[in-house]
């Protein structure tokens, strides 16, 4: 299932789709490894401190839905399930009519809305198996992202699956077990779906106070996205995706000297990360310090990420901000990881088609016609490539 991550475009780009581990540290304060603390300007975000979030909030149920939740569970095991399946039963007719579109919600608000993107089918997930004892976990799974565009911020989405183990296993000690028996809950089973490595509770939590963070800053909500990023970094200080988050709020916020001291805690880290890159050399370009943004411009250029998504949103980007040929660098490295990205094609060819280069333009038409299947965008596609066609003629 798909959980919503976002990449920050226009000043920002943020792509939050990696699952890495909790550093343990015997130095902590308030769950945040003290030795390893990123700097953060406190306040910038009124009363932000006293505000405390309940993870278990998340996961409530009222007393009526977990009494629905209990009956139904009670007749699958009397009907013979074993009660990680009787769970998935459940879950699978509860879920015939969800749907799968909408923000992030919490457990009872999923229920109530009966829909919710699909992290808010994790969370019900968990909010089910905690009422009734079973254990889960987590499990990244490696596919392509969904692509989503909103005002100056690109969202895009990885998938993670949900675990319920089974409660009656005992394992034989003369056999080696690769796993534990445990059903999987995902709403887009996919044959190539590339499983990865599971993670925590805690990692889980932090993507849940990510998305809300991000939801928070579309609709310009500086206190509420700094408050639930904050939470998030508590709970995976290693995470650059949230690093980068807390980077985008101190700049939006105004504060760009810790913005800046942000950025390259999150480049100390040793880890390569586009958006974080990106959007420290934009705080640079605002600052006109353009020697070290052509260094790390440079830096940028040479990075080859897998994830075609991520360039597209940097294409973006720059195409926001006027870079025209540093947008064209960036959606033909799109294409290169992925030659079906109709956006890139057509991204190309309103480039060409304002510099006037048509043929090029075209090309970028026909290309964007082979891997586009809606009826509605090819009309428009054949009607722009008509006409262009048509200019072609014209000129010679």
């Amino acid at each position: 299932m798909n959980y919503m991550l976002l990449t920050l475009a226009l000043l920002l780009s943020l792509f939050v789709s990696s699952c890495s581990n909790m550093h343990k540290s015997q130095q902590k304060n308030n769950g945040v490894d003290q030795t390893l603390k990123i700097p953060i300007n406190y306040s910038l975000f009124s009363d932000i401190e006293k505000k405390q979030l309940n993870e278990e909030d998340i996961f409530f149920l009222s007393p009526e839905q977990q009494e629905e939740l209990r009956l139904n569970f009670d007749e699958k095991i009397a009907s013979g399930f074993a009660p990680h399946k009787a769970l998935s039963e459940v879950l699978a007719e509860r879920l015939a009519n969800f749907t799968y579109y909408g923000e992030t919600y919490d457990a009872t608000t999923a229920i109530k809305l009966n829909k919710g993107n699909c992290m808010s089918l994790a969370i019900l997930t968990t909010a089910y198996a905690k009422v009734l004892g079973l254990k889960i976990s987590y499990r990244k799974v490696n596919t392509l992202p969904v692509f989503a565009k909103k005002d100056d911020i690109i969202l895009s989405s990885s998938h993670v699956q949900t675990l319920i183990y089974d409660p009656n296993f005992i394992a034989d000690k003369n056999i080696f077990y690769l796993s534990t028996p445990a059903v999987v809950i995902d709403y887009f089973p996919s044959t190539s779906h590339h499983t990865g490595k599971k993670f925590s509770l805690e990692t889980f939590l932090s993507m849940y106070y990510k998305n809300i963070a991000a939801d928070a800053l579309t609709d310009k909500n500086l206190n509420k996205s700094f408050l639930y990023a904050n939470k998030a970094y508590q709970l995976d200080i290693e995470n650059i995706e949230t690093i980068n988050l807390l980077a985008v709020i101190h700049r939006r916020s105004g504060d760009l000297q810790t913005a800046e001291a942000i950025y390259k805690a999150g480049l100390d880290k040793g880890q390569t990360n586009i958006s974080l890159l990106s959007n420290y050399i934009m705080l640079l370009k605002s600052q006109q310090r353009m020697d070290e943004v052509n260094a790390l411009q440079d830096q940028l250029n040479q990075l080859d990420d897998p994830n075609p998504y991520q360039w597209l949103g940097e294409a973006y980007t720059a195409q926001n901000i006027g870079n025209v040929k540093q947008a064209e660098v960036y959606f033909k490295k799109a294409l290169a990881k992925a030659p079906y990205l109709n956006q890139a094609y057509m991204g190309l060819y309103k480039i060409y088609v304002k510099q006037n280069k048509l043929k090029k333009a075209q090309t970028m038409l026909v290309k964007a016609l082979e891997w586009t299947y809606e009826l509605d965008e090819r009309k428009l596609y054949k009607y722009k490539l008509y006409n262009i066609e048509h200019n072609i003629a014209a000129n010679h």
